[in-house]
């Protein structure tokens, strides 16, 4: 990985979800997303290389001028719409090596910018993957205390993929599909058929136990506590939450409550922004939060909200986590 920090600017909120996105599915490490030059995000943070968006109304385009006068930053990367290229170079000189000025490709927004920042990664990153996995960075799934997989549309088929590649030695598995109550049964069925662990399907307030998955009978939300060293499953109302019973949510917010608690959890692929926000909650109380990529995706819809929030740490392919899981 390389030690250079980066900071990418814009007013833009979905330019800024394009950035987020493209830092965590890249796993670099020293990166900020802000929307102004002068945000309290950037405080204390050295920028060697800076990407500012100004292409619509950059809020203070005199803190631009001070910024580049006045940082030790590296590199600036001026991004601008065309029409206002003239005011930027009166108040930037042109004499500065450190400014580059590039024209945004409107026509496709979101490729635009993964290019870029695709093109100063590899070039800063000598030793980075380009976006393939190191397994060896991650902790191993056997400690964590617990592991949460949520996911709708699709889902079903990818956490399939996903049970079907572990092993034994696994910490407590919990899962919430937005699946008909009546089909959760026979789900199960053929994930035991694939897997050495034990499949139950949750209905009732039990105790939880390692190598064991649970999912969620689709008539109640699941939810889990922990009293003492124990963990317990407990039922939920009936009533839906982000228009779903059970609600990924509901899971990863009971989760996030349990204060220590060693958790890895990942939102898969569905449509809608359900568990988006438990996973924020998640990620705050110091889990190790994923997303499914968009590629790898059949909807993008929950792991997409997700990330437009900064909840994910990781923006992995389906492979990917297959591969940390089952290390």
């Amino acid at each position: 990985m390389s030690n250079y920090s980066i900071a990418f600017i814009s007013n833009e909120a979905i330019n800024r979800s394009y950035a987020h996105e493209f830092f965590a599915e890249e796993c670099f490490p020293k990166y900020k997303v802000a929307s102004s030059i002068k945000s309290k995000r950037l405080d204390n943070f050295k920028i060697d290389f800076c990407l500012i968006d100004i292409s619509k109304n950059f809020e203070n385009l005199r803190d631009l001028k001070e910024f580049s006068k006045n940082n030790e930053t590296k590199q600036i990367i001026v991004f601008h719409s065309g029409n206002n290229l003239d005011l930027i170079q009166q108040l930037i000189s042109e004499e500065d090596d450190r400014v580059i000025f590039q024209e945004i490709d409107k026509a496709n927004t979101r490729e635009f910018f993964r290019k870029q920042l695709l093109e100063l990664v590899k070039s800063l990153a000598t030793s980075h993957s380009d976006g393939l996995l190191d397994s060896r960075e991650f902790t191993p799934p056997k400690a964590f205390d617990l592991i949460l997989l949520g996911a709708s549309t699709g889902g079903p088929e990818a956490v399939k993929q996903i049970i079907g590649q572990l092993k034994t030695n696994m910490p407590p598995i919990l899962i919430v599909l937005h699946m008909q109550p009546e089909f959760v049964e026979r789900y199960c069925e053929r994930l035991k058929r694939i897997t050495p662990l034990k499949v139950i399907r949750f209905i009732e307030h039990q105790k939880i136990s390692p190598n064991s998955i649970y999912i969620a009978a689709g008539s109640n939300h699941m939810e889990i506590s922990k009293t003492g060293s124990d963990y317990f499953l407990n039922k939920g109302n009936k009533s839906k939450i982000n228009g779903h019973c059970p609600s990924v949510d509901v899971l990863f917010k009971s989760a996030a409550k349990i204060y220590d608690a060693k958790i890895l959890a990942a939102l898969l692929t569905g449509m809608g922004s359900d568990g988006a926000e438990g996973l924020n909650l998640l990620k705050n109380s110091g889990a190790f939060t994923i997303t499914q990529n968009e590629e790898t995706s059949e909807v993008y819809g929950m792991p997409k909200a997700a990330i437009e929030i900064g909840a994910a740490k990781h923006i992995l392919s389906l492979e990917q986590i297959i591969e940390i899981l089952s290390k």
